[in-house]
């Protein structure tokens, strides 16, 4: 759930990221782009005035030292417009004079003007008659009018290149304000659930201890109980024939044996509340030995397999999946009548993963009927693993055995050494 929620807000950082660097490096390219094209229509301006000053020089004084400088400004200012059209990106005859790009449409018919200029002033000998004056600035007249079109078009493409850079950012932004939204509304649902399923583990936890203290109060009432029971009535009995004189021997040797038995039970049931070896051994050794003393019972072949298991678990952990393991082997031991029973234990990654199956009995899961105790322990055992925010897959039939597939998480990993297989056919 939570590695949910890291997902989300990973997304949304990295699509909000992108954003903010597109808009960034579109902003400044843009930015340097339009300086650039401003730069040059205002260098090429500028070129105009000067070649106009030339000429007006060359008109009052005839001076011909001026005619080169003037021809020199005019190639400058074509060499400006190639930048310009450089710059802009599209060939003008390319551009459709209604876009925004149009106003380049004009540059070929400027650069006509100046290639007219410098023709008539390279071929004219003679241009200081009326005449030609008069032809002279006809030229300049036109070639001013288009640059002035050309200027309001230049400015009208930049003004659209803005718009639609700011429109962009625009999209960016909304985009990532409704990511941002969608993001919230899923977090909020997915804590929403994380709630509910804490809640609902508590519960099952709850529900599993107080199924655990009542099974614990069920065996010291019907097994512990009743052999206190017998030891209070032998005492009586004892009492009874001392003061007769009677040999007391046999009823001394039932005492001491239900004694025995009594502390036997109490051991048990203590090493079901905490059990010491698990302490002592760790897990794997500890479900070893339970297999192992199962399997001296005669009824059941158990085998147990952890040679793929290299995860150390928290102490808690541990515990439940002892209990787990408790549960499987006294279910099996008690209803399934199965002659070999294998549980395997294994890691991957940080996933545990146990599977166990009997060639049992069975039982049909569809209906209330036979094992029913068999579903209960069942049922402890999904809760159980539940609590640990696991999983449980159970197949079974009658006359087909069962089984089971239990899986959970963990937060840490530790590498922990192999165990051996128990397998008492070997």
């Amino acid at each position: 759930m939570k590695r949910n929620v890291n997902i989300i807000l990973t997304v949304w950082g990295v699509f909000s990221l992108l954003a903010i660097l597109f808009t960034f490096s579109r902003g400044v390219s843009l930015e340097k782009k339009h300086t650039i094209i401003i730069d040059l229509a205002g260098r090429t301006k500028t070129e105009f005035f000067l070649s106009q000053k030339f000429h007006e020089s060359f008109l009052l004084t005839g001076d011909t030292l001026s005619v080169p400088l003037l021809i020199e400004h005019l190639k400058i200012m074509e060499q400006n417009f190639d930048s310009i059209i450089q710059y802009i990106g599209k060939e003008a005859s390319e551009v459709d004079p209604e876009s925004p790009e149009g106003f380049i449409s004009q540059v070929p018919s400027m650069q006509d003007n100046l290639h007219e200029i410098e023709s008539f002033f390279n071929k004219r000998e003679n241009i200081q008659n009326i005449e030609s004056q008069h032809e002279l600035n006809k030229m300049f007249a036109a070639y001013n009018l288009r640059f002035k079109e050309f200027e309001t078009g230049l400015q009208k493409y930049l003004s659209s290149e803005n718009s639609d850079f700011k429109f962009i950012s625009f999209l960016f932004k909304l985009g990532a304000f409704a990511a941002l939204l969608v993001s919230l509304f899923f977090i909020s649902k997915l804590l929403n659930r994380l709630k509910i399923t804490e809640i609902k583990l508590v519960e099952k936890t709850v529900e599993t201890e107080q199924k655990e203290r009542n099974r614990i109060a069920a065996d010291l009432h019907d097994d512990l109980g009743a052999i206190l029971s017998s030891i209070n009535l032998y005492l009586k009995i004892l009492e009874a024939e001392v003061k007769e004189g009677k040999d007391v021997s046999s009823q001394i040797k039932n005492l001491r044996q239900l004694s025995d038995i009594s502390l036997q039970r109490v051991k048990m049931a203590i090493n079901n509340l905490e059990p010491l070896f698990l302490k002592k051994y760790g897990l794997v050794e500890s479900v070893q030995r339970i297999c192992e003393s199962m399997n001296d019972l005669g009824k059941s072949q158990f085998e147990f397999d952890a040679q793929h298991f290299n995860l150390e678990l928290s102490p808690n952990t541990e515990l439940i999946m002892f209990r787990v393991f408790s549960e499987l082997t006294n279910n099996a031991l008690k209803h399934s009548q199965a002659s070999v029973v294998r549980m395997t234990l294994m890691s991957s990654k940080n996933t545990v993963i146990l599977n166990y199956t009997d060639d049992g009995v069975g039982f049909d899961m569809t209906t209330g009927q036979n094992n029913e105790k068999n579903k209960i322990g069942l049922k402890s055992i999904e809760n159980r693993i539940e609590s640990l925010g696991g999983s449980c897959q159970l197949k079974t039939a009658p006359g087909k055995g069962v089984s089971m597939q239990l899986r959970f998480r963990v937060t840490r990993q530790f590498t922990k050494k192999p165990s051996k297989t128990v397998n008492e056919n070997e």
